[in-house]
C-alpha cells in the first residue's frame, strides 16, 4: 500500500514538474508553485494552468499544449524509473532473487576462465558439449 501511494504522489507532483519544465522550455526558468502547491495542481487537474502562481507568473503561462506535454514527459519519465526500480528489486531482493548464489562476474574472477572452462561439464552439465541437451 505505501509503493502505491509513493507512486500516487509522484504521479500528482509530476503534473507542477511538468508546468516548470513548460516554463523553462518557454525561456522562463524552471517555476515551482511554492505554498501554492495545492491550488496550483487544482488548477492543473482542471485544465487552468497556471493558477496558484503568482500574477506576473499567470500572464506567461505557456500554451496550454505544452504545459501539458510537458507533464507527460515528467509522467513517462517516473512510469520508467519505476520499471526499471521494480525489476532491480525484483531480480535483487524480491521474488526472483536467488540468495546465495555468485554472480557469473564473481564466480570467473574468483575461480578464473580456466578452471571454468576445465570444469564445465560439472557446473553445467545441461551444456554439454557446447550444445543444450
Amino acid at each position: 500500500m505505501g509503493i502505491g501511494l509513493i507512486w500516487l504522489l509522484g504521479s500528482l507532483l509530476a503534473l507542477p514538474a511538468g508546468q516548470g519544465l513548460a516554463f523553462a522550455l518557454s525561456g522562463d526558468g524552471f517555476v515551482w508553485p511554492g505554498p501554492e502547491l495545492g491550488q496550483s495542481l487544482l488548477g492543473l487537474l482542471m485544465g487552468d494552468a497556471g493558477r496558484g502562481l503568482s500574477p506576473q507568473l499567470q500572464a506567461a503561462v505557456p500554451p496550454t499544449v505544452l504545459v501539458y506535454a510537458a507533464a507527460v514527459v515528467a509522467e513517462l519519465g517516473l512510469a520508467t524509473a519505476a520499471v526499471i526500480g521494480l525489476t532491480w528489486w525484483w531480480r535483487t531482493i524480491g521474488p526472483l532473487a536467488q540468495f546465495g548464489m555468485a554472480a557469473r562476474q564473481e564466480v570467473a574472477a574468483v575461480l578464473g576462465r580456466r578452471q571454468l572452462m576445465r570444469r564445465r561439464k560439472t557446473i553445467r552439465p545441461d551444456l554439454v558439449a557446447g550444445g543444450r541437451s
